[in-house]
């Protein structure tokens, strides 16, 4: 029988195409396979569909070869009448450094200007001053502010606290105001509290934000919805639980025939699941053990997105096998920290220097970039105070900030235009270069090449149909395991006498070689020399054996030297700058001395045993 009391229908964002694969398959879906369902999402009648931003913008672009702009055209093609919602990090935008105002106000005029309606803005350490720019652009080109605050766990956090947050963020413009609940920490009877004091507070509609680690999601949305929650967010089942949203289905059939009714069809979501079920399957080897329901992120309080993702880093470095010891030590830095909430960039600079205690094993003996600059107050201010013994390991007398971080950023667009060149042909390219200008120029030359898109053919196989052998001639194919890392190599050519030698093809990871050898005997060891060229610049680099030699903490690319061979360094200093799980880590010399050698240069791939410097 229906409810025939007053209605209050509550609204549901979809985040199927965006947080709910950042959150259980490492943020790898691919437009591709969003277009073929995007109709039948518009029929659904959602409040609005979150299907950018987070994540997604530098995935991608770094790991999927898309633009993401190209992105939100596609899909509002096919989704005219559905309000397109992005996850704006407030000054991060969608990077992991606090850029310039005049960036971050180029980036939201050209997301609402491509079709991004809503914009959920937030700070991860709810520092509202790293809000107000992204805000006042938002109202400036028309797009919706649904302002943030994070909601987390700690001594020195309270419902009362996030109340007072909630007017300054209604003062400051928000349409709507969104508590942000990354790491599904908000209990049910909690949230029946604070959403009963955020209705009495402030006008705007609420809007919860919570994810199903801790099993209690559906709980909380029902007491939310009792306390007069607006909207809230779901995931198609095929998509949801765990260190996603939960199921839309579930909350549509719960709420079906009572003052709260949808209003969505169920059979049409049915049809929406079955899709992505059959998805999902694709992105198997994205997906990782920690997904499920797991009530210890009551205690480490990761969110969804960085449970995956760092399940994934540590799998690439071969140490997923202490991902709980990782785990474990995230509350013990979050403290020394002063308890920020732990969302991107913040859960990845924990997370990040959690995972180097870890695997050096030595707390704070290896402190990345990212830390220095949050320690010295470059992201904003904490919640409570710094560890005062960790702050001068990390930054030693130099003073906390206490202005905008903002502030004492130049602005960056017309520099970047300059470096960027005729590489960015619109502005649209010019933010890619601006937020991720390595990676950005990647894809320059990929598009330039043609390689975008899966469908494309690549360079490489170009290259390999016109120079593979005749069929009779089949490859040999192996692999070689060099300084820890291990290549696919491919050995083929019918070659031809002449000149003293044969020409042999060799491809390493796909990437074609061609090496003049006179028998596949003398191939290995031409190949291991071509790869320890591409890996280091050298012809071998030696391991690291004496106490001046100069070693990275854990896998990654070299992103800066700051030496050269016979400069004077003393203990301490910084030589290299290493990227590692998408945090800069500065390595030091452990010794004063001569720098006698270096055997990197930037873009190579390195390792803990190599000697990258030598100092003596």
């Amino acid at each position: 029988m229906k409810d025939k009391t007053t209605k209050k229908k509550i609204m549901i964002m979809d985040t199927t195409l965006r947080d709910a694969h950042q959150s259980l398959l490492a943020t790898r879906l691919k437009t591709k396979d969003m277009l073929p369902i995007a109709e039948k999402i518009e029929k659904a009648g959602y409040w609005s569909v979150e299907m950018w931003g987070g994540a997604t913008f530098d995935s991608a672009l770094r790991f999927l070869h898309e633009d993401p702009w190209e992105r939100i055209r596609e899909l509002k093609k096919l989704m005219p009448n559905t309000p397109f919602q992005m996850l704006l990090r407030g000054q991060n935008i969608v990077g992991y450094r606090h850029y310039a105002d005049d960036v971050v106000e180029k980036f939201v005029e050209r997301a609402v200007a491509n079709g991004i309606n809503i914009m959920r803005i937030f700070d991860a350490l709810n520092d509202f001053r790293n809000m107000k720019t992204a805000i006042k652009a938002t109202i400036k080109y028309g797009g919706r502010v649904e302002a943030s605050f994070c909601y987390t766990l700690s001594p020195v956090h309270n419902n009362g606290l996030f109340v007072d947050m909630a007017k300054r963020l209604e003062d400051m413009g928000a349409d709507t105001i969104c508590i942000k609940d990354m790491a599904g920490l908000l209990s049910p009877y909690s949230a029946f509290e604070l959403i009963s004091k955020l209705k009495k507070a402030v006008r705007a509609p609420i809007h919860l934000h919570t994810h199903d680690t801790s099993g209690m999601a559906t709980a909380t949305y029902l007491k939310a919805i009792e306390a007069g929650v607006d909207i809230i967010d779901t995931a198609i089942s095929s998509l949801a639980s765990g260190t996603s949203q939960p199921p839309t289905e579930t909350l549509v059939s719960i709420l079906k025939d009572t003052k709260y009714d949808t209003g969505i069809d169920i059979n049409l979501l049915t049809e929406i699941a079955a899709y992505f079920r059959n998805v999902r399957k694709n992105y198997k080897k994205y997906e990782s053990e920690f997904t499920g329901v797991d009530p210890d992120v009551l205690v480490y309080q990761i969110p969804g997105g960085m449970t995956s993702n760092l399940a994934s880093q540590l799998n690439e470095q071969k140490a997923l096998h202490r991902m709980q010891e990782v785990l474990a030590e995230v509350p013990r830095v979050r403290k020394d920290f002063g308890y920020p909430p732990l969302v991107t960039p913040s859960s990845q600079i924990v997370g990040t220097q959690a995972t180097l205690n870890v695997l050096t094993g030595e707390r704070y003996k290896v402190i990345t970039s990212e830390t220095k600059n949050y320690l010295k107050g470059l992201y904003g201010k904490p919640s409570a105070p710094i560890n005062e013994e960790v702050r001068k390991k990390a930054i030693g007398d130099e003073e906390f900030i206490e202005c905008r971080p903002a502030d004492l950023i130049e602005p960056e667009l017309e520099k970047m235009k300059r470096e960027a060149g005729d590489k960015a042909k619109n502005d649209d390219d010019l933010l890619l270069y601006a937020l991720f200008p390595k990676v950005a120029l990647e894809f320059f030359d990929l598009r330039e090449k043609g390689r975008l898109g899966e469908d494309a053919p690549s360079e490489e196989k170009k290259e390999e149909k016109a120079a593979e052998p005749p069929p009779h001639l089949a490859p040999s194919e192996f692999n070689i395991k060099i300084h820890g890392e291990t290549y696919h190599v491919k050995v083929g050519g019918m070659g031809h006498k002449g000149e003293g030698g044969r020409p042999y093809f060799i491809y390493v990871d796909n990437q074609l070689e061609e090496a003049l050898v006179e028998s596949l005997v003398e191939v290995v060891p031409s190949m291991v020399g071509q790869i320890n060229s591409k890996v280091g610049g050298h012809s071998r680099r030696p391991k690291a054996t004496g106490e001046g030699d100069v070693t990275t903490a854990m896998p990654g690319t070299v992103v800066g030297v700051k030496v050269k061979p016979g400069d004077k360094v003393k203990a301490g200093d910084t030589v290299l700058i290493v990227e590692a799980m998408k945090m800069e880590n500065e390595i030091h010399t452990p010794i004063d001395g001569e720098v006698k050698e270096v055997f990197v240069s930037i873009g190579d791939s390195v390792n803990p045993d190599e000697a990258l410097i030598a100092v003596r």
